[in-house]
């Protein structure tokens, strides 16, 4: 049986993409030591390594529970917020601390007063789901342990530091390919093609350390936002994971 560590990005509802992934990785009998992940991919890599299969975390991404579990805060403090204590979460994440998971996984938030990267591998969920996933402006900063805390994927999409330390090759699932438009006809271009180069860098870092690096051109053209495509996204990472993990690919026992 072949061994991995994983690292999944941010990328709100393209986190169907990582499904996929996971799905070929149950499938060709890969298994996973250890998890790095930040927003979605880490939610995702939570609820995978608490038992909940990739196929049973799209059914839930994709039920009106879920949806109804997302509501518009008309701008007081963030655009929406999220009922962490829906039911549905605890069928997404059926522990109660990051501790009991059978895959160890560390999550990255950023503190964002002092502007670091954090990292944490223990605390209470799903409330530290929701930390480390406040994407701001969209969702509100959350205080935790007497910090200020934002989505880590603020600095750092894919992060695999923790990674590191393992002997395990590192396999980054990275849901925002790293790309630019070479159309750039005025200024407001050049500054979102400015933002974007900051903001990804790190994750440009991360993906040159990783094994094995998965993504896919086409993800650009599905909205972080959208609910109607968690199948298309779904098989587009299982071929891709076909495609990149073949070497680690064995059959089931």
């Amino acid at each position: 049986m072949s061994e991995i560590s994983l690292a999944l990005s941010g990328g709100a509802a393209r986190g169907a993409y990582h499904l996929g992934v996971l799905q070929y990785i149950d499938d060709m009998n890969i298994k996973i030591k250890y998890i790095c992940g930040t927003s979605i991919g880490a939610v995702i890599g939570t609820s995978y390594a608490a038992g909940v299969s990739p196929r049973r975390q799209l059914e839930i991404f994709k039920s009106k529970e879920f949806r109804e579990a997302i509501s518009f805060n008309f701008f007081r403090k963030s655009i929406f917020r999220i009922n962490s204590k829906a039911a549905i979460f605890n069928e997404l994440l059926p522990i109660d601390n990051l501790e009991e998971l059978n895959i160890p996984v560390f999550f990255t938030a950023v503190d964002l007063i002092s502007g670091k990267e954090l990292y944490y591998s223990s605390g209470k969920v799903p409330e530290i789901c929701m930390a480390f996933s406040a994407l701001i402006p969209l969702f509100p900063p959350v205080k935790y342990n007497e910090l200020l805390l934002g989505d880590g994927g603020i600095i750092n999409h894919m992060p695999i530091n923790p990674l590191q330390e393992h002997p395990y090759p590192i396999v980054g699932v990275n849901l925002h390919p790293l790309t630019i438009s070479h159309n750039q006809n005025n200024i407001f271009d050049f500054l979102k093609s400015s933002i974007y180069l900051k903001t990804y860098s790190n994750s440009g870092d991360s993906q040159n350390k990783c094994d094995v690096f998965i993504t896919n051109d086409k993800l650009r053209d599905y909205s972080l936002f959208s609910f109607k495509h968690f199948d298309e996204l779904f098989d587009m990472g299982y071929l891709d994971a076909a495609d990149s993990l073949d070497i680690y690919a064995t059959m089931p026992d």
